[in-house]
């Protein structure tokens, strides 16, 4: 009996972080971003026809991009994502799609497998040039 119970704790910590269940209200709209070159980064984002934020991200740090929901709201506006993509003096501001996924909280913990996105060197630029990729 005790192999049942552990068994069937063991399911339930295997399991507890994978989706939001019913009594796990999703209170956020996140996407998370992992800096992987060894630059410090630059990007900038805003929410529908709210301000520009712009950020910076050290190398092999992450940051998370949330939008709290009001309410019973159980959707964010549109999110415009732009990255600096120039590592030399220049700037270079490309726009990437970024999208987002329901969460329990404002963390990159939080952010379920669809919403990870790496910022990486774009090949053969000779890490002049970064580019947001979605992670796998």
């Amino acid at each position: 009996m005790k192999l049942g119970l552990m068994a069937i704790a063991t399911i339930a910590l295997a399991t507890a972080g994978a989706r939001p269940t019913a009594a796990q209200q999703t209170t956020h709209g996140c996407a998370c971003l992992h800096n992987q070159t060894q630059a410090q980064i630059s990007y900038r984002y805003k929410w529908g026809e709210g301000e520009w934020k712009t950020m910076q991200l050290k190398p092999g740090y992450q940051n998370w991009i949330c939008w709290q929901y009001q309410n019973a709201q159980k959707s964010s506006p549109n999110l415009l994502f732009q990255l600096d993509v120039d590592m030399s003096k220049g700037s270079a501001w490309t726009t990437y799609a970024i999208g987002r996924v329901q969460t329990v909280g404002a963390s990159c913990d939080a952010v379920g497998s669809g919403g990870h996105y790496n910022v990486s060197y774009r090949p053969n630029t000779n890490n002049t040039f970064i580019q947001v990729t979605k992670r796998n």
